[in-house]
């Protein structure tokens, strides 16, 4: 079929391709729909998990009762040989203790004149002695409940940043930050509120452990894997987690399953419902097939379209090395698309007419994350299927069915992830080259503005004067931006003094 060469810049040249609309939006999904996977990985969950004080026993000791960890036991080991780590959590888990038996200790306190460690019933006394070991005397004579509740959130202020470092780059600290800082944690009154919020519903915080989080019920267990709470965390935060690369196991195990089913292909069809597809993924997928050696095995990629979505495959479609057929669908009323039917369709008479031709097709890959194509995987057992989806996209349904079926599926995002955002960012620039050059500087010409300028004043310039006041003075000037957007002139000559 021909080499697939597919830089940035042959595929992009000057044409729009994106919206900066679609950058934004087709991201991946932000809440427990997302399907279980023994690929998530726990690196961060556990750091986290560390961090807020949640006990020991759920970070993989080996015991007959604790063979399926929750967290990996090497990040415990690795985070609790750093002081600032050990404080944070030893806090945490104080914290969480004072609110949740705050009455009693309240009790205690003022009824029995004792103080924290001469309670051990309700405030671990393991606990006061380790931070006194790190240097935080946390015990002191005739202090209030409230105001060691308030002390707890000093604390924390001074030692929560230098666990920055034990959190990868690619997470935004700041959302993790937030979870230790109760709102108006430096008053009393910021922390009865918080206190109330969290008796209120504790079974829905990880673990019963306190963290500065709004629960919700469909939340589940948050700390599940990094590929729930990512997501869960930026979107409280309003925004959106889409490095799915990250937070997944692709690597070694998918890797050999794709490789395995290529192996069973001979001849392949790739359906594409551009409709429930992301281009950039897509296009980030064909890479991979390509570096895998695959592609002489694909005999016609169907790219299916909406009227309303067009203009985002344009970057595929003109790539010359690829069996292409692209069909653009109207709509006979706005509110319905006709994607899902046009490419059934085209489906099946790609299939007659190859085996018409005597090279039947024995494959198909489905790259949408839309249900409405099970039929078309049901009703021809002969093909040998496989579904591509995006986590942004696909239904819990939609994942059972393929998975009690059988059937193969991946997600595209685990395979081009952050190819996809390297794509994503140079096709948003483009776009914004475009803009300006079509909207703005098309429009502009310098001689046009000197001449005004020329006549305004009342003065002349012969044309050796013009060009010279050109490469003097115009060349070298540039146009920037201010960081509210604003366009400004930079390397601008300085006025002349008289």
């Amino acid at each position: 079929m021909g080499d697939f060469s597919f830089s940035l810049g042959s595929v992009l040249g000057d044409d729009k391709m994106a919206s900066l609309q679609n950058f934004s939006e087709n991201l991946p999904p932000s809440s427990s729909r997302l399907p279980d996977s023994q690929r998530a990985k726990k690196d961060i969950v556990s750091r986290v998990a560390y961090l807020i004080g949640i006990d020991e026993k759920y970070f993989g000791l080996g015991q007959s009762e604790n063979m399926n960890p929750q967290f990996y036991r090497s990040v415990f080991e690795e985070m609790n040989d750093n002081r600032d780590t050990r404080i944070v959590r030893n806090l945490c888990f104080l914290r969480t203790r004072l609110q949740r038996n705050f009455k009693a200790i309240f009790n205690s306190m003022n009824s029995d004149l004792k103080n924290l460690d001469s309670i051990p019933d309700l405030v671990p006394q393991e606990t006061l002695r380790n931070l006194k070991q790190d240097g935080i005397d946390f015990v002191q004579p005739n202090r209030r409940l409230d105001a060691y509740i308030v002390d707890v959130h000093v604390y924390l202020l001074q030692h929560v940043s230098n666990c920055q470092k034990f959190i990868p780059d690619w997470v935004k600290w700041n959302y993790i930050r937030n979870l230790f800082f109760i709102q108006k944690g430096n008053t009393v009154e910021g922390n009865k509120e918080a206190a109330r919020l969290y008796n209120e519903c504790r079974d829905l915080f990880p673990y019963q452990a306190y963290i500065n989080w709004a629960p919700e019920n469909d939340d589940g267990n948050i700390l599940r894997d990094d590929a729930k709470f990512l997501p869960i965390l930026y979107e409280r935060n309003r925004d959106k987690f889409y490095d799915m690369s990250k937070v997944t196991e692709a690597g070694d195990s998918a890797l050999k399953d794709l490789d395995k089913y290529f192996e069973s292909c001979k001849r392949i069809i790739i359906a594409v419902d551009c409709e429930n597809a992301d281009p950039c993924k897509v296009i980030g997928l064909l890479k991979d097939f390509n570096q895998r050696g695959v592609l002489d095995k694909i005999c016609k990629i169907l790219l299916v379209d909406d009227e309303h979505t067009s203009t985002q495959w344009d970057a595929l479609r003109r790539n010359e090395n690829l069996p292409l057929e692209y069909y653009l669908t109207d709509r006979v009323k706005d509110e319905k698309s006709a994607v899902d039917v046009a490419l059934t369709i085209k489906f099946y008479r790609e299939l007659e007419s190859q085996k018409e031709s005597g090279t039947p097709i024995d494959s198909a890959i489905i790259i949408s994350s839309d249900c409405d194509f099970w039929p078309l995987v049901e009703l021809t057992p002969e093909i040998n299927f496989l579904v591509m989806l995006e986590y942004d996209n696909c239904s819990q349904a939609y994942y059972q069915r393929l998975h009690y079926n059988e059937i193969p599926f991946f997600y595209i995002d685990e395979f081009y992830m952050s190819g996809n955002v390297e794509l994503k960012t140079e096709t948003v620039l483009q776009d914004v080259i475009s803009e300006i050059e079509e909207n703005y500087l098309s429009t502009m010409n310098i001689f046009t503005i000197m001449n005004r300028v020329l006549a305004r004043l009342g003065l002349k310039m012969t044309e050796q004067e013009l060009a010279q006041f050109f490469e003097k003075y115009i060349c070298v000037m540039n146009i920037g931006f201010a960081k509210n957007g604003s366009a400004i002139l930079q390397n601008k000559p300085e006025k002349t003094e008289f």
